[in-house]
């Protein structure tokens, strides 16, 4: 992180290794983590935005999934 008008702001580095470390921890940890205290786990409000943000890309990815597959085994 990066100090900038004396705040850590998240570079893009720093984006990318969270996100990395978000795919290997799961959804399942990450829902729990930022649930029980996202700023400690995960960093500063930067971070917990980013953390949000990974998990509606995953809901919304299972979504997506649960959807096709319906439609291809679904009953017709």
């Amino acid at each position: 992180m990066q100090p900038r008008f004396g705040h850590a702001v998240l570079t893009e580095d720093d984006r990318r290794r969270l996100r990395d470390r978000l795919e290997r921890l799961g959804e399942q940890k990450v829902r729990l983590m930022s649930g029980v205290d996202c700023v400690r786990y995960f960093g500063n409000w930067q971070a917990a935005e980013l953390v949000d943000e990974w998990l509606e890309i995953k809901d919304a990815e299972r979504q997506e999934q649960s959807g096709l597959l319906r439609r291809l085994f679904g009953k017709k």
